[in-house]
């Protein structure tokens, strides 16, 4: 059991130990004739990251996965009067599946810290999602805090309708007993949104084009297929340096036009009633027709069109379709566009 390493808000409290002989939570002061514990979660900002690094002080997500570490924090209480202290780091690792609706998550409570009276604590934690989500909590339940450390799993299952997406989120709550006469104590937090959905089928609704599956929302992909096209992505630069759409570090991502109508207007708009200045040659436009900056909705600075070999926007339209499929990227959606 560990006791000496104590984490900074820690140490702070154990010098007010020292300095007042009490110290009351804030905004938690425990009854005067009650044995209570009190505690929280840390609210953690996850960052995006193309490669989710799993450790401690990183909380990360990409697409499909994340990995969220938390510090949690406990006071143990006789009356208003601070005995024991407690801490620790849960972290969430979560991947989600892009073509299905099942996915699991592995929660671990690690760096457990005790300070005076906090021995003897319980753990439990419950998880449950919302909307159409539901969840399987394997993760062990009234482990003693500080033994060793603690894992376990969460199954989760989505179910969506076709052409139905559902957005949510999986909401924690951790549990903390102590045997003597204390009072249960209970922190509650959420992970990151989640967003599953079936809405990738043909034009005449008979077959899927891919799976039902899921994706983290909040996280901006970025299409890179376009490098390998020469005259194609000489365009994309030309006129992402004047306008910035779609280029990261601009802050102007492209948005996806899903509506088929809408991009082939969009398409028209800016390529439409134009002759080939040669043979085998065919109108690429930038932004791309399937978004919401296609066809004339930027002005005429931060767009263009450039005539390119009919096979590279063969190519093009194959790779952005493959894109959207496995991004899940659905109406309106971010993403970037790197050459």
């Amino acid at each position: 059991m560990r006791r000496l390493e104590l984490r900074p808000i820690v140490i702070a409290l154990v010098a007010a130990f020292a300095l007042a002989g009490s110290v009351i939570a804030p905004a938690q002061a425990a009854p005067a004739t009650a044995l209570s514990i009190r505690s929280s979660v840390s609210e953690v900002t996850a960052v995006q990251q193309a490669n989710v690094a799993c450790a401690a002080g990183r909380s990360n997500f990409s697409r499909n996965e994340s990995c969220i570490v938390q510090e949690a924090i406990g006071y143990v209480f006789n009356g208003a009067r601070l005995v024991g202290l407690f801490s620790f780091n849960v972290t969430h690792q979560m991947k989600l599946n892009t073509k299905s609706l099942k996915w699991s998550e592995t929660i671990k409570i690690t760096d457990v810290h005790l300070y005076r009276d906090a021995n003897g604590i319980r753990v439990g934690l419950a998880a449950t999602c919302g909307g159409t989500c539901t969840t399987v909590n394997r993760f062990p339940q009234q482990r003693v805090l500080g033994a060793r450390d603690i894992s376990g799993k969460v199954y989760y299952t989505e179910t969506v309708a076709k052409h139905q997406r559902d957005t949510t989120n999986a909401s924690y709550t951790l549990t903390f007993t102590k045997p003597g006469g204390y009072s249960i104590d209970q922190s509650t937090y959420a992970s990151e949104s989640f967003r599953c959905d079936d809405t990738f089928w043909s034009r005449d609704n008979t077959r899927r084009t891919q799976r039902a599956g899921c994706i983290f929302p909040a996280y901006t992909p970025t299409l890179m297929t376009m490098k390998s096209l020469k005259w194609i992505a000489t365009n994309i630069r030309t006129v992402q340096a004047r306008g910035g759409y779609g280029r990261q570090g601009s802050g102007l991502p492209l948005h996806r036009e899903a509506d088929r109508t809408k991009a082939d207007a969009n398409r028209r708009a800016v390529c439409g009633g134009q002759a080939p200045p040669a043979p085998n040659l065919s109108c690429d436009e930038y932004p791309f027709a399937t978004t919401k900056e296609g066809g004339t909705a930027l002005p005429a600075s931060s767009r263009g069109i450039a005539w390119v070999p009919a096979d590279e926007q063969d190519a093009q339209g194959g790779r952005i379709n493959a894109f959207q499929k496995q991004q899940r990227l659905l109406d309106n959606d971010a993403f970037w566009v790197q050459v």
